[in-house]
């Protein structure tokens, strides 16, 4: 499930909300033919459906430059063509201004694009949601750089194991093993490290 992804769910969702009031999407692991493995919308569902009867991503400027570029850019800035008219339509449905972001994290692909009625996104916005936006996808497609250390101890807890029967198994110390768990929840934004081996086998991190 998408929001079993990313740590405080809701709580960061709702911040994308208040940012991007006429809608905004997210996808991870974006690929031209299968379209992207997570994704999460919240535009208006009739401009959604005209976008897919129509096959717009084809057409689309945003898109386009969502899966040739990487960084981040105002529609304003964008540059592409829209030669189908996309933009124009999208306004009926108050999407005027908007940002696109863009990252490759080891060759997989993935996007964020958010939009409102009333004014261009300042520099901080910006530069703020894109801080976000590399976590999150550091998180999902990185395994939020988890070293083969961190995951071996992750396992363990995984199959039940306490401390000190993790310590004996992969041969370190205790205090060493409480390290790992630590910086391990860290990695994966959990609070505790149940939650950590939670995240990280929702994620099948540790397959």
């Amino acid at each position: 499930m998408f929001k079993d992804l990313i740590p405080n769910f809701d709580e960061e969702m709702q911040r994308l909300d208040s940012l991007a009031p006429t809608g905004w999407i997210i996808g991870f692991n974006l690929t031209l033919y299968k379209g992207a493995e997570h994704i999460h919308t919240t535009y208006p569902d009739a401009w959604r459906e005209i976008y897919e009867d129509k096959n717009y991503f084809f057409g689309d400027p945003i898109a386009l430059w969502s899966m040739t570029r990487t960084g981040f850019v105002r529609w304003s800035e964008v540059g592409f063509p829209d030669l189908l008219g996309v933009m124009k339509q999208a306004r009926q449905f108050g999407l005027y201004y908007g940002i696109a972001l863009a990252r490759k994290v080891n060759k997989k692909r993935s996007f964020l694009t958010l939009s409102r009625a009333d004014r261009e996104f300042t520099d901080e916005e910006i530069a703020a949601v894109d801080a976000k936006f590399k976590v999150w996808s550091d998180l999902v497609l990185d395994r939020a750089s988890l070293t083969s250390k961190d995951i071996a101890v992750l396992r363990c807890l995984r199959d039940g194991l306490e401390y000190t029967e993790i310590a004996a198994k992969l041969d370190i110390s205790e205090a060493t093993v409480k390290q790992r768990v630590a910086k391990a929840s860290l990695k994966l934004g959990a609070k505790n490290r149940v939650q950590a081996v939670a995240i990280a086998v929702t994620r099948k991190y540790l397959d």
